[in-house]
């Protein structure tokens, strides 16, 4: 028979070597070993060199009884409780109380029951474990709940609380004495404890979790709490109260982040088309109508541009404020109930949406767009700056101009352009007809892109002649377009579109080398020298390459820099000052003649034509237009060629159309001329074989004469 595996290490103390001897055999039939020992003094010696997991003591020794040894090892004992049984002499009541007192776990009194002893040993050895066991796992929960900030309580099936265990965090619980015997509705809020119960009575129902998230008001503040309820018998429900009133702090300061621009702290994008998704189908079910409005501010990059990003970002913080002010639900014909913060958003940059629901009239919302317009027409001062801007704003209605989020913002952005195409500070709704020329106006666009290289592009001269000598003198190179399917478009149609993608700085670099190619094939022919115009738009001025352009086409053609005039508009120069002077002596470092096209159409001062240093002015066609009847023009054009002489500047007529404006430029002393009485544009053959039947200038014109190398 296999010997039984061993239990534990047991210390007999008795003086009696007999009894140690019984003890020692009944002990190991039971898979104990045993240690011996015969007196008090021996007993305490083996127990803290061997460190037995139970103690057999005699109580009558010699020395020190066992009740003196009993009471020496639990004095020295620390966190372990060793198991000690009291061998009493009978059943005397005064011994047992003794044994007790002085700590012992158990007792066995004489005469033994030998058989029993080994197994009411075991039985004291697994009752100590379980004990030892169970503090163990006291001491952890005691650690995890210490650990823990929550509030523990339970509750009955009725609602009354059983229990109450306040957490660390005191502002998220209420006192034990406020709780406990209590009912939960005498303790929270009436509609609080209504879903606390009902949810207590659905965890005892189906054994699951459930939670509960609810507010209170404490010391002026509100705090967010989150109950979670389980069972923890067939009628008790322990909760755990958390305060997580940071957590919805954070979850806030998330959402704001998500929903709200950041620059202006008004709805952004995403929170609008959420409202919008919310109002589409609210409207849908309620057979509703609603309007988007899509608003633009108008020239808002001047702004940034003269007077930088700051005043800009106060700019449109002051905007979203006038906004807010002017569509309360007060000023909208809305029903105030479904009116909220997100009915205003800014999409990005200067563009502004406003939802404006349960729209009765398609006149309400023009009437909300007019006081949106007019609102922003009215002076904005910021930062000592008095600024005036417009709007441009465009509408669509729901369901007539789409039934979903995309179309309808999409279209109101559709209309707004059309808004701004009108004219700018202006109101339009949406037609499908929009959609239509905005396709067109892509497609040209996308054509436009393509033109360039598939070679689509060339270029007409319109010769400019001397007043006096009647000789060519100059050319003005034109860009045309030959489409592929459309023909030839119009300049009127396509230059304000490169203009507005900035296409017109690549094609205005091909306008440039191409005409100062053909000049120089000119000169190269031996024929008199021609100076040849190319207009630079705005945009063409402010690139920052434009000096390196000019020298690179000058470079690559072999034209001469004198033989390249420049033309720039009033208003060109005029936008910022301090730039164009740094430009304008960059090109007449260069040697290229510099003249104003369209003059009297802007606003240059004399002051401006002085500094500027131009060398040539060209006198608009809407003052030509009307010679020799109109006296007023007759007297503007005789006052502008007399003040360009005055500076030492060549005048240049414009869309000179009859002999009589001839004549009557001749004799106010206009230098030079060009229009459709002198020559149309034309391709360069035909300029060509016009310079070739005509002889060389007999006048001595500034213009016509090409100044000395090195000039400007």
């Amino acid at each position: 028979m296999a010997p039984s595996p061993k239990r534990g290490l047991v210390l007999v103390a008795d003086d009696d070597p007999v009894m140690r001897m019984l003890m020692l055999e009944m002990l190991g039939q039971v898979g104990l070993d045993v240690i011996e020992a015969e007196d008090g003094k021996q007993a305490l010696a083996y127990y803290h060199s061997m460190a037995p997991d139970l103690v057999l003591l005699d109580v009558e020794m010699p020395g020190l009884d066992g009740f003196q040894v009993c009471a020496e090892i639990r004095r020295q004992e620390t966190n372990v409780t060793v198991p000690i049984v009291m061998v009493t002499g009978g059943d005397e009541l005064e011994s047992v109380t003794h044994a007790y007192e002085v700590g012992a776990t158990d007792f066995v009194s004489k005469p033994i029951n030998w058989p029993i002893l080994g197994h009411r040993v075991l039985y004291v050895l697994r009752a100590s474990d379980a004990i030892a066991r169970l503090r163990i796992a006291d001491a952890h929960n005691r650690a995890v709940l210490a650990a823990i900030p929550d509030t523990f309580f339970r509750l009955n099936q009725d609602g009354y609380y059983l229990d109450y265990e306040q957490g660390h965090d005191l502002s998220a619980v209420f006192s034990v004495e406020h709780c406990v015997g209590r009912h939960v509705s005498e303790v929270l809020p009436k509609d609080i404890a209504e879903r606390l119960l009902e949810q207590a009575h659905t965890v005892l129902a189906t054994q699951h979790i459930r939670s509960v998230d609810y507010e209170l008001v404490r010391h002026g503040t509100v705090q967010h709490f989150e109950a979670r309820l389980v069972t923890t018998g067939s009628d008790e429900v322990l909760g755990l109260v958390r305060d997580i009133s940071e957590r919805k702090r954070t979850e806030e300061q998330i959402r704001r982040l998500a929903y709200c621009d950041s620059l202006t702290g008004i709805p952004n994008r995403q929170a609008f088309l959420e409202t919008l998704e919310g109002e589409l189908l609210r409207s849908r079910n309620g057979n509703k109508k609603f309007a988007v409005l899509f608003m633009d501010l108008d020239s808002f990059k001047r702004i940034n541009d003269t007077l930088g990003h700051n005043v800009g970002d106060h700019l449109l913080k002051v905007v979203s404020d006038r906004l807010r002010d002017t569509i309360r639900p007060s000023d909208l014909v809305t029903r105030a109930e479904h009116y909220n913060n997100n009915n205003l958003a800014r999409l990005g940059g200067d563009e502004f949406t406003i939802l404006i629901p349960d729209l009765e009239r398609v006149e309400n919302a023009l009437n909300v767009a007019h006081r949106v317009k007019e609102a922003m027409r009215r002076p904005f001062l910021i930062d000592a700056h008095e600024i005036f801007v417009t709007a441009s704003i465009g509408i669509s209605l729901y369901p007539e101009d789409g039934e979903d989020c995309n179309s309808l913002l999409k279209y109101a952005d559709t209309a707004m352009y059309h808004a701004k195409n009108c004219g700018k500070n202006n109101a339009k709704l949406y037609s499908s007809s929009l959609t239509m020329q905005i396709m067109s106006h892509v497609k040209l666009e996308v054509g436009l892109r393509k033109a360039l290289q598939n070679g689509e592009l060339y270029l007409l001269y319109q010769p400019q002649i001397d007043v006096a000598s009647s000789q060519i003198v100059g050319v003005e190179a034109l860009v045309r377009w030959r489409h592929p399917e459309r023909g030839i478009i119009s300049p009127t149609e396509f230059i304000p579109l490169a203009e507005e993608t900035g296409l017109i700085v690549p094609i205005g670099e091909w306008v440039l080398r191409t005409a100062c190619a053909q000049a120089r094939a000119w000169q190269a022919d031996g024929r008199q020298p021609v100076r040849m115009a190319v207009n630079l738009s705005a945009k063409q001025f402010k690139d920052e390459n434009l000096t390196q352009i000019v020298v690179s086409a000058l470079h690559d053609t072999g034209l001469a820099a004198a033989l390249l005039e420049l033309e720039l508009t009033e208003g060109t120069l005029m936008d910022d000052a301090r730039a164009t002077m740094v430009t304008l002596e960059q090109l007449r470092a260069i040697g290229v003649y510099l003249s104003i096209d369209d003059f009297g159409t802007g606003y240059s001062s004399m002051n401006y034509l002085k500094r500027f240093d131009v060398r040539a002015l060209k006198i608009d066609k809407s003052f030509i237009s009307g010679l020799p009847q109109d006296s007023e023009n007759a007297a503007i054009t005789r006052a502008i060629i007399a003040m360009a002489h005055g500076l030492k500047m060549v005048v240049v007529a414009e869309g000179v159309e009859t002999e009589e404006q001839l004549v009557m430029l001749e004799q106010f002393g206009c230098d030079v001329a060009q229009g459709y009485y002198l020559g149309h544009p034309l391709p360069h053959e035909a300029i060509t074989q016009m310079l070739s039947n005509q002889h060389a200038p007999s006048g001595q014109n500034g213009y016509a004469l090409l100044p000395q190398a090195g000039s400007a």
